[in-house]
């Protein structure tokens, strides 16, 4: 009976081991650097959502669920392809945070940046009240935009999508937004050497695939060595294929949330508009 036990013990560990060697967590530091702002959460949802009958409270909030994605660096100019230094170099760059909430009638996405510093061009439009809004929130984290899935609409689950087509998400899975060629959210796909390996787009949002014909592993895996070689081959100028660009979409009605849009605004001037920083519903 002991034997049995304790094998049965050995196989739980073993079992729970392999588990955590695939965890995938998205949600990076989301807790201890969102949770103080909750009361400005719920106030945002509970406004802009109250005539879906839409209300929330802080118990409601599940950091655990949000998604980490670093932008603004292009990862593809970096020299190592090797998962922990890429994430050190992403750290030391700009990243959002994506954090969805359930709710009876959908799910509530709240978008996060960094307040960025007033620049110069921000000084001509904004009024002193909001400049000064702009300078308040300057390294603090605020509310850039809230989207609003209808039950059965799991696009913002990207960790759903990347298990659809990988199956277990390495540990050391990165997600990247804004690069070139893909410009939208995509997985960074390590090998069991910590070697970033394959490169996955997570978002409905069109890319060129022609660019990346020759890379794809399958319809929608790429090979990430090559899909670098190509990025870093084309031209600088070529805003069509430069990540950080404006991206379209035709599934949604925009809606504008005004208590922030000014820190919106700061920052498309401050040259950094991005698919992430909209106000929208999603159907």
């Amino acid at each position: 009976m002991k034997k049995i036990i304790t094998c049965l013990l050995t196989l739980s560990m073993m079992f729970m081991f392999s588990a955590t060697a695939f965890a995938s967590d998205f949600s990076g530091n989301a807790e201890s650097e969102l949770s103080n702002i909750s009361d400005k959460i719920v106030t945002a949802v509970n406004d802009v959502y109250s005539d879906k009958n839409i209300s929330i409270t802080a118990e409601d909030i599940n950091y655990d669920s949000a998604f980490k994605i670093y932008v603004d660096t292009n990862v593809f100019k970096l020299s190592t392809n090797v998962a922990g230094e890429i994430e050190n170099a992403l750290e030391n760059g700009n990243y959002i945070y994506l954090l969805p909430i359930d709710t009876v009638n959908g799910t509530v996405v709240v978008n996060f940046q960094k307040g960025l510093p007033l620049s110069e061009n921000a000084k001509a439009i904004l009024s002193e009240e909001e400049q000064q809004e702009v300078l308040d929130n300057a390294g603090k984290w605020v509310i850039s935009s809230l989207a609003l899935y209808k039950n059965g609409n799991s696009n913002y689950d990207y960790e759903k999508k990347l298990s659809s087509i990988i199956d277990e998400i390495p540990a050391d899975t990165i997600l990247v937004g804004g690069l070139p060629i893909f410009q939208d959210v995509v997985a960074l796909i390590p090998n069991s050497d910590g070697v970033i390996e394959e490169i996955v787009p997570v978002t409905a949002t069109a890319y060129d695939e022609n660019l990346v014909t020759y890379a794809r592993s399958n319809s929608v895996i790429y090979d990430y060595e090559q899909v670098k070689e190509i990025a870093n081959d084309l031209p600088e100028a070529n805003s069509d294929m430069a990540g950080g660009t404006d991206v379209k979409e035709v599934d949604h009605s925009q809606v504008t949330y005004a208590r922030f849009i000014w820190g919106i605004l700061a920052l498309s001037v401050f040259g950094c508009a991005f698919f992430f920083f909209k106000k929208r519903n999603r159907f």
